[in-house]
Formats: C-alpha cells, structure tokens, sequence
C-alpha cells in the first residue's frame, strides 16, 4: 500500500464511522456501507478519490440509501468530481432508493451538474436503449439482499 493511499485511510479510521475498521480490503465499508470514496467525495479531495480508485475501490458501491459515490459527488455540486468519476466508470444510472444522480443533483439545486449529466445519459442511452431496466433491477436486487438478510 502507498503512502498517499494510508494517509487517506488513516484520516478516515479518524472519523466515528471507521474507526475500527479494517481497511486491509480497500472495498471496505462502514456501517451503514458506505466505502471510503463515498467519504473522499463528500471532502470533495479529487486526488484521494484518484488513489482510491486507483487502488481497486468500488466506484459503484450503493452505500447509505443506496447512494454511490456519483450522487454524493451530484449532491455536493461538484462538476469537476463528477466528471472525474464518470471518466472512471461511474454509473450515471445507479438508482439509491428510486433516484438516479441526475435526480440527486436536481433535488440538491444543482442545476449546473443536471446539464452536465443530460447529454452524456442521452449518449449512453442511444448506446443502450435498456440501460434504465438494467439500472431497476440492480437496485431490486440489492433491496431483495437487504430483505433476506432480516429473515
């Protein structure tokens, strides 16, 4: 592990939510599942969400409410974290619980990150006129494995 990337995870065990976590997985999560880059985002520190990334991290894990990092990134306003984690692979189309990160920007004022998102989502879905279907059903089964967990 590089120096950059244990400092990052040594400022997070700093916080209450990871405190005691064992980040010799860099996937880690807390314990309401978010990841490290959920944090990294809300801190708005591209280059530790680089380093992540770069080391292997989810980019689109569904932490708390089913938010991934990009609609945290859309929730903060920031266009330039957003851009980042689209060219890094981040599903424009992930759904927390029923909103997409467009939706997330809109609900947050961002209107500047809405205009942003259009025209890339209209690219992807003239690409793939089915990636919305796609998109529900992984947020079913992610809810279908939060409901057979309480049985």
């Amino acid at each position: 592990m590089d120096s950059q990337l244990e400092a990052i995870l040594a400022r997070l065990r700093e916080t209450a939510d990871f405190a005691e976590t064992d980040f010799s997985d860099v996937n880690a999560t807390c314990s309401d599942g978010d990841n490290a880059l959920h944090f990294v985002v809300r801190w708005g520190d591209l280059s530790a969400a680089k380093a992540l990334i770069d080391a292997g991290i989810d980019i689109n894990k569904a932490g708390d409410l089913g938010y991934t990092p990009l609609h945290v990134a859309c929730m903060q306003g920031s266009a330039e974290m957003v851009t980042f984690l689209i060219e890094r692979g981040a599903d424009m189309f992930a759904l927390s619980e029923g909103h997409a990160p467009f939706t997330t920007a809109r609900l947050s004022g961002h209107d500047a990150i809405c205009e942003l998102l259009a025209p890339l989502m209209q690219q992807a879905q003239a690409h793939d006129r089915k990636i919305w279907v796609r998109a529900r059903i992984a947020q079913l089964r992610r809810e279908i494995a939060l409901l057979e967990k309480q049985l």
